[in-house]
């Protein structure tokens, strides 16, 4: 019995593991994505909103052939997204300098707001919300958005694939501005 017991805790940590392994990779894809698109000089916010996903969305904007098993995980999983906070070690792992990333430290909402009274012009800060997975963290969806000033923004979703182990940007989609 102690041995189960045993066994148990140890898959449940190394699927706790996995599943945060995860998420900490897909934030590093995105961001390194973002500033290989020539996007340099973002701050990045703190704030993790809730994901949203549609599965018509993707089918519609994009040609990918996703099967509906997994785009019905995905979907299903986006209803039980949370808001949470980015950690700031992340952003130190990224070993990018000031010109890329002009802050080690994510910024909240409050000292996004600073940042735009203090400079009064345009900056770009990139949030994005929490990755969704299917059930076997094969496939992933995430939203990007851009803050350039108050009321100014655009963004749009990302559907990745794990690869040989490496999580890809496959397509973007749900492109918006205001």
């Amino acid at each position: 019995m102690r041995q189960t017991s045993y066994i148990i805790l140890l898959l449940i940590s190394t699927w706790s593991y996995s599943q945060n392994n995860s998420v900490d990779a897909v934030f590093k894809k995105i961001i390194h994505y973002e500033i290989q698109q020539d996007t340099i000089g973002i701050y990045i916010s703190c704030k993790k909103s809730k994901a949203f996903f549609d599965k018509e969305d993707l089918k519609e904007q994009t040609v990918l052939e996703v099967s509906e098993k997994i785009l019905n995980e995905l979907e299903e999983n986006a209803t039980k997204s949370n808001h949470g906070s980015w950690d700031s070690e992340l952003i130190t792992e990224l070993n990018y300098g000031s010109d890329f990333i002009k802050s080690m430290q994510c910024l909240s909402l409050k000292e996004a707001q600073l940042l735009y009274d203090k400079k009064k012009k345009r900056q770009y800060i990139i949030a994005l919300s929490e990755p969704v997975f299917d059930n076997d963290y094969e496939n992933c969806v995430i939203s990007v958005s851009f803050q350039h000033f108050t009321g100014s923004a655009h963004g749009y979703s990302y559907f990745l694939k794990k690869i040989d182990g490496v999580w890809t940007v496959i397509a973007y989609y749900d492109a918006w501005i205001s």
